[in-house]
């Protein structure tokens, strides 16, 4: 059985590193699947054709193959745990990018496979970080906050895309939302989702945004089309977003308590610009809600997929098709309208491809194929191998990294442009398709005892709300009963402090973590094989590359454990800015990006 103990010191420790050696000494018990593992002390095997071929910072082990948890050496200061400063080369433009569940075993397993690949080549011009952690929950929304905060849940106040406030009231609860007082009693569901579009799963989110409208032209951004509908011309529905005391709408960006990379940086006077994967990832835009300049989020969940091939169709726009966010072969037709919003920025146009407008200095964009392909397609082999779909699924992101490539360069951006490849989650399990168990028989187990639950979340985690907080004990006795049982998939419960997931932002800190047995997912029973959300290895530990051009240390393989966090200063300094202006959390960036000379 996997020790309570870890989580904690894992979400603490990779976080804000605040238990480095309690997190040293669990780590060395403890991998994905719940088996044991011995402590690494030599470096793995570079993959042929890999960054490994060139240098390591240090001796401990990265993973070698896809089933395998890469082992953890950390320093006893929380200090040297991340790394010493950097030197980080200055440059004009900085592109994050998140590919969505990829793992670092994934992108080593890559390189492997294909030495030749884009994903090898940036590898040997840049700097690999094998040991990156996200922050728990691995959620997509606190997931995207750690790249774009460098914070988590504690200063965010955000668990979930779909999590509760005991200070909020529910969507209705205002006659008219902007003025007045709410009725009926605070405490609500928060939900960021597709069911906040003004149109629910229409590809833009909003109506008469066709499903691809202009793909052959490039595609047509809200801002143009809907500039009056919501802040920034979001398609984001107010009337069914959460209400604070005063009946102002609480859209994602003021739910998130920490500012942006973006709000930081446009108050610097740098453009910005990002696109991900439906209208709620307005998230992004930092605490007054106008951070991102150019913000592109057609919905992933849009159901417009043509449903005899599953590919987008120009003809489907009402959501009556295949879910995008369902299928493997859709999702890279989705990813496409990313990929080329992004390259129209490049080459000194609007997302939308409509009007000239300056490349951004600080922008990016999400990948959804490789996190679709896990999810329906899975791994093979007992983990070690990439089902076909998932492989096709990675070729095309590693073909699309070729193509921003070529972008740069053509436009005579590449000498000037660095970029930032990591993911907002992973994915579990791997080596095994999913358990999927329903999660309403522990809420229902609760209700018999009388105790009432106002929130559960789920997905390979579980975190509860309860109505009456002072149940927090005769609840957490009462699951810890029923994790006996497989059949409720538990394998442990405590508060969050537990688990280093108590935020101070009052009234989001759940009075629940459970945590499922190795593999399950709490969902209804489905087809899907894996998920994440939860805080297991395969869930925090995600792929982590950063290419500079003139980086002295190209090529390095940095093996010590570091924060996916760092991200965020880590595009800041790119860009020539400090991270002082970011909300209390990482202000360094990451180490090992020593560069030759300053571009800019």
């Amino acid at each position: 059985m996997l020790s309570r103990s870890f989580y904690a010191c894992l979400v603490c420790s990779v976080a804000l590193l605040s238990s480095a050696t309690a997190h040293r000494q669990l780590l060395q018990n403890m991998t994905e699947e719940g088996t044991s593992a011995v402590k690494a002390t030599t470096p793995a095997a570079a993959p042929t054709g890999s960054a490994a071929a060139a240098t390591t910072s240090n001796t401990s082990a990265g993973p070698s193959n896809l089933a395998g948890a890469p082992m953890i050496s950390m320093a006893a200061s929380s200090a040297s745990a991340v790394g010493s400063p950097s030197a980080t080369p200055k440059l004009n433009n900085t592109i994050l990018i998140s590919v969505d569940g990829l793992h670092s075993s994934d992108l080593t397993a890559y390189i492997a496979l294909a030495p030749n690949s884009t994903m090898a080549t940036l590898a040997k011009q840049g700097v690999l970080y094998p040991n990156a952690y996200l922050p728990g929950p691995s959620d997509s929304f606190p997931g995207i906050l750690a790249l774009t905060t460098g914070n988590n849940v504690s200063m965010t106040g955000v668990y979930y895309d779909d999590s509760y406030d005991r200070n909020l009231y529910p969507a209705g609860a205002c006659a008219t939302i902007g003025s007045g007082k709410p009725t009926g009693p605070n405490g609500t569901e928060c939900l960021y989702s597709e069911l906040q579009d003004y149109e629910t799963f229409s590809i833009g989110g909003a109506p008469g945004v066709g499903a691809f409208k202009g793909l052959a032209t490039n595609v047509t951004t809200l801002q143009t089309d809907f500039p009056t509908r919501g802040l920034n011309g979001t398609a984001v529905n107010e009337s069914a977003l959460p209400l604070d005391a005063t009946c102002d709408p609480v859209h994602a960006w003021r739910f998130n308590q920490a500012n942006t990379i973006f709000q930081v940086a446009l108050a610097a006077g740098k453009r910005t610009a990002w696109i991900d994967k439906g209208p709620y990832y307005e998230v992004v835009q930092g605490q007054m809600g106008n951070g991102v300049m150019d913000l592109y989020t057609p919905e992933i969940s849009c159901q417009c997929g043509d449903n005899q091939t599953g590919i987008p169709s120009t003809t489907i726009t009402d959501g009556t098709g295949v879910d995008l966010a369902k299928n493997v072969t859709a999702a890279r037709a989705y990813d496409e309208l990313h990929v080329q919003a992004v390259i129209n920025q490049i080459n000194g146009k609007h997302s939308s491809g409509n009007y000239a407008m300056q490349m951004p200095n600080l922008f990016g964009l999400n990948f959804q194929a490789v996190s679709v392909g896990q999810k329906y397609a899975g791994y093979q082999n007992n983990g070690t191998a990439f089902s076909p779909g998932l492989k096709a699924n990675l070729d095309y992101v590693d073909q699309s990294f070729a193509r921003i490539l070529a972008a740069l360069n053509s436009s005579g951006n590449a000498a000037t442009t660095g970029l930032v490849i990591t993911a907002k989650h992973g994915q579990q399990p791997v080596t095994t398709n999913a358990t999927l168990i329903s999660p309403t028989p522990i809420a229902t187990a609760l209700k018999n005892q009388n105790i009432s639950v106002a929130q559960f979340t789920t997905d390979d985690i579980g975190l509860i709300w309860l109505s009456r907080s002072n149940q927090t004990t005769a609840a957490l006795t009462y699951l810890r009963t029923l994790a006996s049982n497989t059949s409720y998939g538990i394998l442990d419960v405590n508060q969050p402090a537990y688990y280093g997931l108590v935020s101070n932002v009052a009234g989001r800190t759940p009075d629940l973590v459970v945590v499922p047995r190795a593999g399950v997912v709490f969902a209804s029973p489905g087809k899907k094989l894996s998920e994440h959300g939860g805080l297991m290895q395969s869930d925090l530990n995600v792929a982590l590359m950063v290419y500079a051009p003139q980086l002295a240390t190209a090529g390095t393989v940095y093996n010590s454990t570091v924060s996916v966090s760092q991200v965020a200063c880590t595009t800041l300094s790119m860009i020539g800015m400090t991270c002082s202006n970011l909300t209390a959390g990482y202000a360094q960036p990451l180490p090992g990006l020593t560069a030759l000379a300053s571009s800019g």
